[in-house]
């Protein structure tokens, strides 16, 4: 599963305008761009090398590599609805803006803090150390959604 998913994400970060761009292969009638594998390259070489710069063998590696993510974008564009096609976008943007967003562990602690003194029965609080990660990932939601919702107006009809 999580390999799945890192493919159709590597799928959404190389993915770009395909005008005018030449395709280098295709996949069940999908075709691949050579853009696609300029930036799969890139990434997995740490910009040390180009498509261009490939023997034959490694640019049919590369065409390898990104067919899983064309079939599983081909897949989900027939088989989701509208709805879960947003859903999945927003899941996804939310995702990306998880890994950019930062959050210290003093703010961690603080909030662990507030937490714990606020609790009626101290002994129950686990430590620390074991909700660190939780924190840490409910303070980026909150940061994201804190920084989203500043200054749009909100209307209840």
């Amino acid at each position: 599963m999580k390999k799945t998913l890192l493919i159709a994400t590597i799928s959404a970060i190389f993915a770009t305008n395909a005008l005018a761009d030449s395709t280098i292969g295709s996949v069940d009638g999908v075709l691949i761009y050579k853009s696609e594998a300029e930036n799969a390259v890139k990434a997995l070489s740490g910009g040390k090398t180009t498509y261009d710069k490939l023997t034959d063998a490694e640019k049919k590696q590369v065409v390898n590599v990104i067919a899983p993510s064309k079939m599983i974008e081909k897949a989900a564009r027939s088989q989701l609805s509208q709805k879960e096609e947003t859903a999945a976008l927003a899941s996804y943007w939310m995702q990306k803006k998880m890994i950019s967003t930062n959050v210290s562990d003093a703010e961690a602690q603080a909030y662990y803090n507030k937490v714990k003194n606020a609790a009626k029965d101290k002994k129950k609080v686990p430590a620390f150390a074991k909700v660190k990660a939780q924190i840490i990932m409910q303070l980026k939601q909150e940061k994201i959604i804190s920084a989203l919702m500043k200054d749009v107006k909100v209307v209840a009809n």
